[in-house]
């Protein structure tokens, strides 16, 4: 039986009391909250606190003679999540913070914000609506993985809301549609960092030829609004997918096509080929999988357009089924700006978690991130690694 509020209460407080240093924001995803899949309402609180070492707290490019400032830090991140399981609704909603002190550069000291909404609902038996929501203001650029963004040390916001429907049309042809809006925004107003709104389309018809294979075609279109609507940018994606089951827990996915772009206001048009591929192993203990993606992105950084090339990879170990457990995650990004007076970049994000819950309410992790980016000019490149320990305190409850 999951446990009351009272219950809760001394190990939460024993966290706060305990004050011992924190956990580092520069994770690109937050450590993993633990949930029960239960009928009705959930509520997870908890507090994650730690002692962290930051080699690069400036987040400056530096040769290999010289040294980057290090400083040593402490965080507490707060953090709840709610969550609804019935039978045909699931939502899960929380939010996560931290608050960051270092202990020789005090006016680096800072706050992350990070909000998120998930929603599925089986309207019929055919028809599945959902709706996404996330948002994130953060102190340095390199914390989310915008594509063609400088790593500064400057603040961000960063929001992203998307929505549609699946629809399973006859026995064998099911078809999806998406909206997507992302919207980027940098606070200093002394950055040359202009960001923007991008408005997009997605909709893919697929044949299924037995239990394991289908294949179709699918389209995406995006409406680009970039430096304070000085740019104006449109993209169209449209080729063919191809999915396939290796198995019961294994499912492959590969699309490829033509893309065109169509820039306001240069006139410039581009047309080239992209690409989609993705594998994911689902297992009772693990989910292990990869992506890999090349097409034309806008730039929320200058306004302008890349080609981009992206590779990710992650492990997820669920907690309910693993006392010892590895969380990890890599992204590579490679864009080639089409505006000759854009450097273009190499941004590699690293995050690894090593954990092992003492009981069901505490765990203790061992945190490594990397951050490294690559401007390919002679002494263009930053590494950035948070090391440390961090402590997590957290039980899920119900709501009767």
């Amino acid at each position: 039986m999951l446990p009351s509020f009272t219950r809760l209460l001394g190990p939460v407080l024993l966290g706060v009391i305990l004050v011992v240093p924190a956990r580092p924001a520069i994770a690109q995803q937050p450590t993993e909250v633990e949930t029960w899949h239960v009928p009705g309402w959930t509520f997870t609180p908890g507090v994650i606190f730690g002692a962290l070492h930051d080699t690069n707290v400036t987040l400056l490019a530096t040769l290999p003679t010289q040294q980057s400032a290090t400083d040593n830090l402490f965080e507490i991140e707060p953090f709840g999540q709610l969550e609804f399981f019935g039978p045909r609704t699931t939502l899960s909603a929380g939010y996560h913070g931290a608050l960051r002190r270092y202990l020789e550069l005090d006016a680096l000291n800072s706050t992350d914000h990070r909000g998120f909404l998930t929603l599925r609902h089986r309207a019929t038996r055919r028809v599945t609506v959902f709706l996404g929501e996330n948002y994130a203001e953060v102190p340095t650029t390199d914390l989310l993985e915008l594509n063609g963004v400088p790593f500064q040390r400057r603040g961000a916001r960063y929001n992203s809301l998307d929505g549609g429907f699946e629809a399973r049309l006859s026995r064998t042809t099911d078809l999806t549609t998406r909206y997507e809006m992302t919207w980027v925004d940098f606070v200093d107003p002394e950055t040359t960092l202009t960001g923007g709104l991008v408005n997009g389309l997605r909709t893919s018809l697929a044949h299924r030829f037995g239990e394991r294979v289908s294949f179709g075609g699918e389209y995406e279109v995006r409406f680009a609004d970039l430096n304070g609507g000085l740019r104006k940018q449109l993209f169209q994606d449209g080729g063919g997918v191809f999915r396939y089951r290796v198995g019961e827990a294994t499912s492959f996915e590969a699309a490829s096509g033509i893309a065109h772009l169509d820039d306001r206001l240069t006139g410039a048009t581009r047309t080239g080929p992209y690409v989609r591929v993705e594998l994911i192993h689902r297992a009772r203990r693990a989910t292990v999988g990869g992506e890999f993606r090349r097409s034309f992105v806008p730039s929320v950084a200058f306004g302008g357009t890349n080609q981009s090339e992206t590779a990710r990879g992650y492990i997820q170990m669920p907690l309910n089924h693993n006392r010892l457990y590895v969380q990890e995650s890599a992204t590579w990004h490679r864009t080639n700006p089409f505006d000759p007076t854009v450097l273009p970049l190499r941004s590699i994000w690293i995050n690894s978690v090593l954990g092992y819950a003492i009981q069901r309410w505490f765990r203790i992790e061992g945190y490594h991130s990397l951050t490294h980016q690559d401007t390919r000019l002679p002494g263009g490149k930053i590494n950035r690694h948070v090391v440390g320990i961090q402590f997590v305190v957290s039980e899920p409850m119900r709501i009767h």
